[in-house]
């Protein structure tokens, strides 16, 4: 992965999650909740996990938390723990709305395996077929100093944009005129509030994915495709190739072949007014305490929406999301609709990376998300085979196909490593399954 300069910003980047500047403040504590289960389905029960986010809770390290879990061939369970915010005591629970930002590139990964399986896209097939505004596109020759290109040495492919191997970058993700340049394009496909300490250099914000890739091919690429890693808008703008070879707008592609046939009503680019209710506060923790960064009555999420960012754009629940990992480890079932084929779901979780492009500490790429290619040894660690994402405000999913379990962790705080949390429901989670 490249190495880059990061400041404070609300945005989909999982080295962002993983490497954020820690800050932490006890603050008044709330109820512990409790594990459940769907009626009429029988679930294990997590009382390890349950303890976990009762103590964070408790400590008041975080306002709430809601963790959905399906082990083998039992029901869903969830558990969950304090409050929608730190003034606001209605309960989290399994259908408590959170921003899951680059947990959408799992559901676009989906999609685009969805027009594989369809016969009307290929893995390899080259991006410019399908987006021709790309056919002038350069790779930078010297991206750290200038905007100077060259031609590309091989085209873009699906592949490249699947794993973030294509040359596209984030505008957060370093202060080279590369990521100037996206800047002041206004390529910031995503909803909701940044802090950027950086100088206001920022252009109208693109309004459509049409007007996305029409700006971004005027930038030149960091690298030659299919070379290198880095982050970026890549699943964005393969949202736009959803549209063009589906002959339907993305977010429409989507909720006809994914969100309605799995029955996920709360997963969706804006926040409806009657939701707003369910919608969790988002924080940023700072050494002087917790900031509310976003609230029901100031999420921009409640505007229409005309840019559907398949990289970092979706709300969803604890319900629906785990509705979306089951899909997938049932090998494309959702209860008796088959949403898509055994092979095609297992394809999205087979790593795909380029030749060219080495694993990072043994995890490789799928379809929009991570694989894991060898046991992680450390306490909780995943499983080789595993596969998921996160995303900027803490939330967290993956399945592991061997082990047949499908986890999400839904919080919502930033940065994403002010508090272990995630990694101590993993560990619990361990220790759960040992126990039974």
């Amino acid at each position: 992965m490249t190495a880059s300069n990061r400041t404070w910003l609300i945005q989909p980047d999982r080295r962002q999650w993983m490497n954020g500047a820690a800050a932490m403040l006890m603050i008044g504590a709330a109820k512990p909740g409790a594990a459940s289960a769907s009626p009429g389905e029988a679930a294990r029960t997590f009382p390890h996990c349950q303890a976990v986010v009762d103590g964070y809770v408790a400590a008041g390290r975080l306002p709430g938390a809601a963790v959905g879990l399906r082990h083998g061939g039992a029901g869903p369970a969830y558990v969950r723990a304090g409050a929608l915010a730190f003034d606001n005591p209605a309960a989290v629970d399994d259908r408590t709305i959170f921003r899951i930002y680059s947990l959408t590139k799992l559901i676009t990964g989906a999609a685009c395996a969805l027009l594989i399986e369809d016969g009307r896209l290929q893995l390899d097939q080259a991006v410019v077929e399908i987006i021709p505004e790309f056919r002038a596109l350069t790779v930078a020759v010297n991206p750290a100093e200038g905007l100077g290109g060259t031609a590309p040495e091989r085209p873009m492919t699906i592949r490249h944009l699947l794993t973030h191997t294509s040359g596209l970058t984030y505008h957060f993700s370093g202060a080279s005129p590369v990521h100037m340049a996206y800047r002041r394009a206004g390529i910031f496909p995503s909803t909701g509030a940044t802090i950027d300490p950086r100088p206001a250099i920022d252009g109208p914000r693109a309004v459509d994915l049409e007007q996305m890739v029409e700006r971004l091919a005027g930038i030149p690429l960091l690298f030659q495709p299919g070379t290198a890693y880095e982050y970026g808008v890549s699943l964005d703008v393969l949202g736009l190739v959803i549209q063009r070879v589906s002959g339907m707008s993305f977010e429409a592609f989507v909720r006809t072949r994914l969100l309605d046939p799995i029955d996920m009503p709360d997963t969706d680019w804006r926040l409806p007014p009657d939701k707003a209710d369910r919608f969790a506060s988002f924080y940023a923790f700072t050494p002087s305490g917790p900031v509310r960064i976003e609230s029901p009555a100031t999420t921009a999420y409640a505007k229409p929406v005309t840019l559907f960012a398949g990289g970092a754009g979706l709300l969803s629940t604890t319900r629906d999301y785990l509705r979306f990992l089951t899909m997938l480890l049932d090998e494309g079932r959702a209860g008796d609709v088959r949403v898509m084929r055994p092979e095609t779901a297992r394809m999205m979780h087979a790593n795909i990376l380029p030749e060219a492009v080495a694993d990072f500490d043994g995890q490789g790429h799928g379809f929009g998300g991570y694989v894991r290619l060898r046991d992680d040894p450390a306490p909780g660690g995943l499983r080789a085979g595993s596969y998921g994402h996160y995303g900027a405000a803490g939330t967290t999913a993956w399945i592991d196909p061997a082990s047949r379990l499908a986890a999400v962790v839904m919080v919502q705080l930033f940065p994403t490593d002010h508090t272990p949390v995630v990694n101590d429901i993993r560990v619990a989670i361990a220790q759960d399954l040992h126990a039974s």
